[in-house]
């Protein structure tokens, strides 16, 4: 058996690993207090103005968030502004993509700030191309003393076995919390539901039924477009080609990588030749979906922007990303909030273990960054203060809902709430947070979108202030009035947190899988994935169910052939190491 740790052998040396853990774990037992000294401590060093705070600015490579997205160059929306006030650093943002990741990772020629896959992270360190931060992390208490276990993670799993702070893991949750935003789901029409007959589903047949049903109401657009019940993309990756996350919610699946997933509630290993993989799930509902007519043929081999478009015309009538339809939902609440795309839930039985919510002890992987060793000591203090105020419940409630003092404070009380200023703004304008630049820099976040808040007059509560049960109470529509009532709950959220049978994801245990792979192994993973391309969607569109059977038998036959046998034992052995490195690092 292959080393799980990769091709250095270790992706850990024991003394390192003991030292990462002597940093004492039981330091997120007082986090909460602590964030809520820093928080208040940052106010303080405000308060002697903006003179006392050394200007900078720093570039940065980050990617755009959706909903209010940002453009090149320097930043002064009021977030932006309000960043440069408290931290004194101006952001010029280079705009993220993957080309220009690999080009910046081969090279070693970094900007100051940079989200960088973790695969990129050990050779741009043993070229010395990054910085520690370790001298500096007295600058950024939020993050460091917020967030030990994320310290931790990355000195001992992100450092070439150095031991030291090289990357920072954003969007971090120390607790699991509801998914209470961009989640993941069925999301229909709710006027086409009820129109449908608001059937229960119990299986993936009764979904495809519902989902025929509507299209048989509704066959084409308003233009006179074909319409779908299903439809997907290729360039996200295998996991988003060939599952679809319906059945990661609702079947409590997640992918560990292209070749391989697991079971949520119970951490079980799933590899290819488990018919019960994702893939197979998915392809066996896109089979049937396609023999009555509910697949967009061009499901796997349009882009995400093909889609989008689709969606946006009405050609799909259903998606398992809520984000999906926030334009839609946009112009449904203009028109008067009758109707609204919204999470229609699986039945809440055992075979549907729904993952409900998410914690990120270690921050997300995917919004990983480090910092140019070319930047000189004024830059590292300022990029520290940065995260510093990312990492900070002010800072990340500013960066969701916009400048504190302006669009939320805290009452006599300490609560933070909207200012009734903005509440208004925001009846005259929906936009108006928008414009004040919340959720433009939610790619930096340091808090996750949608963490609870620790600090003691706000505990329990989410960090973003729409989120709340009371705000949402205010702000709902006819539409979310109507599905609450059917449901028998207070908010929409509570359609998902009241399930008895509901599973909690923790992405640390995916943060401690191997980023590297020996070179024989990522051979045949880019052999395989590579196949499962083309053979999946192959065996989706096969015309009988003996065709299929025929192709699924063929598949299975040819991932043995292709050395999948070694894959899916380095992937279930570096597994295992994960789950046990994940009890050592977080003491769960």
């Amino acid at each position: 058996m292959r080393k799980v740790l990769g091709k250095s052998g270790k992706r850990i040396m024991a003394a390192a690993l003991a030292a990462v853990l002597g940093l004492s774990l039981t330091a997120c037992q007082s986090s909460a207090n602590q964030t809520a000294e820093n928080n208040a401590g940052q106010e303080e060093n405000v308060q002697a103005g903006e003179e006392g705070i050394e200007q900078v600015t720093i570039d940065i490579f980050m990617d755009s968030a959706g909903e209010n997205p940002i453009t090149a160059g320097i930043q002064d929306d009021p977030v932006a502004q309000y960043i440069k006030e408290q931290t004194g650093v101006t952001l010029n943002v280079v705009l993220f993509s993957n080309e220009k990741q690999q080009a910046m990772a081969a090279s070693g020629d970094l900007y100051d700030v940079n989200r960088m896959g973790l695969q990129y992270i050990t050779p741009l360190i043993q070229a010395g191309a990054v910085q520690s931060l370790d001298e500096y992390l007295s600058y950024a208490p939020s993050m460091a003393e917020g967030f030990p276990e994320m310290v931790n993670y990355s000195k001992g799993y992100l450092s070439n076995g150095e031991n030291k702070m090289y990357a920072i893991c954003a969007r971090g949750k120390n607790q699991a919390s509801p998914l209470a935003t961009s989640r993941y789901g069925n999301f229909i029409r709710w006027e086409w539901y009820k129109e449908a007959g608001s059937p229960e589903i119990k299986s993936i047949d009764d979904f495809l039924n519902l989902l025929k049903t509507i299209q048989d109401k509704h066959p084409q657009t308003e233009s006179g477009k074909k319409t779908y019940g299903i439809s997907r993309f290729n360039d996200w990756g295998l996991n988003h080609t060939l599952s679809d996350p319906v059945i990661w919610k609702y079947c409590a699946q997640y992918g560990l990588n292209d070749l391989c997933s697991f079971h949520i509630p119970d951490l079980e290993y799933i590899d290819l030749y488990n018919e019960n993989h994702m893939y197979w799930i998915t392809a066996d509902m896109y089979f049937k979906a396609n023999q009555m007519g509910l697949l967009d043929p061009e499901t796997y081999t349009q882009k995400n922007e093909d889609y989008s478009q689709k969606i946006n015309e009405g050609q799909v009538f259903y998606s398992s990303m809520e984000w999906d339809f926030d334009a839609g939902n946009a112009e449904l609440s203009k028109a008067g909030g009758k109707d609204k795309f919204v999470d229609i839930p699986w039945a809440d039985t055992p075979e549907f273990p729904a993952w409900i919510s998410r914690a990120s002890e270690f921050g997300m992987a995917a919004r990983t960054f480090v910092v140019s060793s070319k930047c000189d000591e004024t830059k590292m203090k300022a990029i520290m203060r940065l995260f510093d105020f990312l990492f900070s419940e002010d800072g990340s409630r500013t960066i969701m809902n916009g400048p504190k003092g302006i669009t939320w404070d805290y009452d006599e009380n300490g609560v933070a709430v909207l200012t009734e200023d903005c509440k208004q703004k925001l009846k005259e304008n929906p936009d108006y947070l928008l414009e004040q630049g919340a959720n433009r820099y939610l790619g930096l976040v340091g808090q996750d979108y949608d963490a609870l808040s620790a600090t003691q007059a706000n505990e329990g509560k989410y960090i973003d202030l729409r989120l709340n049960k009371e705000y949402v109470e205010e702000n709902m529509t006819d539409a979310d009035k109507d599905y609450c009532d059917f449901y028998g709950v207070d908010v929409p959220l509570e359609v998902s947190t009241k399930r008895e049978n509901q599973s909690t994801i923790h992405e640390g245990y995916i943060n401690l899988m191997p980023a590297e792979n020996p070179t024989d192994i990522q051979r045949s993973i880019t052999k395989i994935s590579d196949y499962l391309q083309q053979a999946v969607p192959d065996m989706v569109f096969s015309e009988t169910q003996e065709e299929y059977d025929q192709k699924y038998a063929q598949i299975q036959a040819e991932l043995k052939n292709m050395g999948y046998d070694d894959v899916t034992a380095y992937f279930k052995e570096a597994w295992e190491n994960a789950i046990s490195n994940y009890k050592e690092l977080t003491a769960k």
